[in-house]
């Protein structure tokens, strides 16, 4: 995890942060989710918590 957080998620802000893309979303007054972006949210902790869930299955089974 800590890796794809260095290699993805901190040259992406350093980008956002050179581009003035962060400007841009910090003087937005507050995030306004319609109803795709809640849908979104909502799939996107489904699908998060399928894949725990695989990952805790194979790690149960391998320790038998």
């Amino acid at each position: 995890m800590a890796g794809f957080l260095a290699t993805v998620l901190v040259p992406a802000a350093a980008w956002a942060e050179e581009s003035g893309v962060a400007d841009v979303v910090r003087k937005k007054k507050g995030i306004s989710l319609g109803f795709g972006g809640v849908f979104g949210l909502i799939c996107c902790l489904v699908v998060v918590a399928i894949i725990v869930g695989a990952v805790f299955l194979v790690m149960r089974s391998r320790k038998k």
